[in-house]
């Protein structure tokens, strides 16, 4: 028996795939993103009980996320070789989706910490006059669009969310959290480049003979491999 016996086709398993695609992975996603606000808006009050609080559901949340792709990953791995191309199409945008959900939630905080640590850094920073160079209109803060386009860099320094107190829980629950979040991010990238290798190696058995596709294989292990693990290097 062939190993592509045991699989089945596309249409069998769609409705189970679509189910994740169109509504268990969104729904993870919509809720991932409530908490990124919430965090924000905790971080910047500096309401730290209730930010270390939103780490924690935060955390259950990438939790699941992680779970129902591995569950999507399960029957993907279950599509006969012919489908594979379809299947891939089908997967990307909530792939990519999910992938810039979770880059957008670490980079907040890394930016955050970047720019405060610049100002702290570097006093001259805290002194030049485009920090300052806004009006007031009915007591509210405002810059003009003009300035903001002129110095960006200024609006950064606005923005910068405050620094975390390290003797705060908040900031431990959020280095769990940051974990969790770059496990995730690993767990997509490498759901992605197992299915581009598998499509890859069915156009080289289909291509070629059954010899000519085992050397394709063997050469695309290596390039596997050094994705995978590219992947899971920090930046």
């Amino acid at each position: 028996m062939s190993e592509d016996e045991d699989k089945v086709k596309l249409r069998r398993l769609e409705p189970a795939i679509q189910k994740f695609i169109k509504i268990v992975i969104p729904t993870d996603l919509e809720r991932l993103r409530k908490h990124q606000l919430n965090i924000e808006k905790y971080q910047r009050c500096r309401v730290w009980d209730k930010l270390h609080e939103e780490h924690i559901n935060a955390g259950r949340t990438v939790q699941q996320l992680r779970s129902n792709i591995r569950e999507m990953e399960k029957l993907c791995l279950k599509v006969r070789k012919e489908d594979l191309g379809l299947l891939k199409r089908m997967i990307d945008p909530v792939k990519e989706e999910a992938s810039a959900a979770t880059t957008e939630f670490l980079q907040l905080h890394l930016e955050s910490v970047e720019e405060l640590k610049k100002q702290f850094d570097d006093e001259e920073t805290l002194l030049q006059p485009s920090l300052t160079r806004s009006v007031t209109v009915g007591g509210a803060f405002h810059t003009t669009d003009a300035e903001a386009e002129a110095d960006p860099q200024s609006m950064t320094q606005i923005y910068a969310l405050p620094e975390i107190p390290r003797d705060q829980n908040a900031a431990e629950s959020w280095e769990i959290l940051e974990a969790d979040l770059i496990e995730l991010s690993q767990l997509v990238t490498e759901f992605s480049l197992l299915v581009n290798f598998l499509k890859q190696m069915v156009l080289c058995l289909l291509l070629n003979s059954y010899k000519a596709g085992t050397l394709c294989v063997s050469a695309l292990l290596p390039e596997l491999l050094s994705d995978t693990v590219a992947s899971g290097t920090p930046g």
